[in-house]
């Protein structure tokens, strides 16, 4: 199969977070940049639109893979790889793909030529550039990766991927001011280091020789986070505090506290706001302020999901 001649695509030579859903004429999708994490350029992109919308998709060029997770069926589409066809099969709800973006690639999401196929599409792309995965490896001691095994237009059974994608949708749709810096960091970090052991030949580095944080490095690391509560803080900021590589801060971290940065930044958050609510007679839209959530919505999300009871019952209740 080849494209019509009729159909038009512009050789672009736009690169970054951008490159595939200004690609598809996605204008409007979500886009959720990673912070300085590995001097990375990661991020995560919410892919949503009409087939018929998009047709034949401008060609795709960057040095880049793009990790992506189906949250609906879009069956029988093509991927022109280097201008050579591969039919999409099997791209059902739930299925990962990788593609390698360094070849020229084109979609052509053309009219369904079955009755049952879709008219729509969206996923979840997990954007990894090359250098991204540079620093990964140059941190791990290991080799670096030229490839990541995948077949194009192949599909993978790869439950950590979807997981870990589907994860961070609500971010991708929450306001700006309420979305976590640090869970971000997690997640991506999480996602690349998966990637590069299971796609990418990178044996695992054995846990032993992550060990616990210093006192000081502990110390150092939980007062700027209590100093921050309302802060977009990076990984990247807490491990030069550290003066140790992101993925070692982020193993020695849990280590030492049992869980993550961002957890624990979250648990913060929720034990300042228990002692103002009990201390203070402050309306709750301060209180949520002070201690670093968006407005009083957030704050009584989060402290809900938390702690089992509203910040008002809570309040109420603790202070008979």
């Amino acid at each position: 199969m080849t494209l019509d001649t009729d159909a038009t695509h512009v050789e672009r030579d736009s690169s970054g977070l951008r490159v595939v859903p200004d690609s598809l004429h996605l204008r409007d999708a979500a886009v959720l940049p990673v912070g300085a994490t590995c001097k990375s350029g990661m991020g995560f992109v919410e892919l949503k639109g009409s087939r018929a919308d998009v047709g034949v998709s401008e060609s795709v060029c960057d040095d880049a893979f793009m990790i992506a997770v189906q949250l609906k069926s879009c069956p029988d589409f093509h991927l022109f790889v280097d201008e050579r066809a591969h039919c999409h099969k099997g791209f059902v709800t739930g299925s990962v793909a990788i593609y390698d973006l360094r070849a020229n690639l084109v979609y052509d999401l053309r009219a369904p030529r079955s009755p049952i196929a879709s008219e729509s599409f969206h996923a979840l792309d997990f954007y990894l550039p090359r250098r991204s995965l540079d620093f990964l490896t140059d941190d791990m001691g290991c080799p670096r990766i030229d490839e990541l095994r995948h077949q194009p237009a192949g599909v993978i059974e790869d439950q950590v991927v979807g997981n870990l994608l589907r994860s961070i949708q609500p971010t991708l749709s929450a306001r700006v001011n309420e979305r976590n810096g640090l869970f971000v960091d997690h997640v991506a970090m999480a996602l690349a280091t998966h990637v590069a052991h299971a796609y990418g030949g990178v044996r695992a580095t054995p846990s032993s020789t992550f060990g616990n944080l210093a006192a000081w490095q502990e110390r150092a690391a939980k007062d700027y986070l209590a100093a921050n509560l309302g802060g977009n803080v990076a990984l990247s900021d807490l491990a030069t505090i550290c003066e140790l590589s992101v993925r070692h801060f982020t193993r020695a971290f849990r280590a030492s506290t049992g869980m993550s940065a961002h957890a624990w930044l979250r648990q913060a958050r929720v034990e300042k706001a228990k002692s103002l609510l009990i201390t203070k007679n402050s309306v709750l839209a301060d209180i949520a302020f002070q201690c670093g959530f968006a407005d009083q919505s957030h704050f009584t999300r989060v402290f809900q999901r938390n702690v089992g009871l509203g910040p008002g019952a809570w309040r109420r209740l603790y202070r008979r």
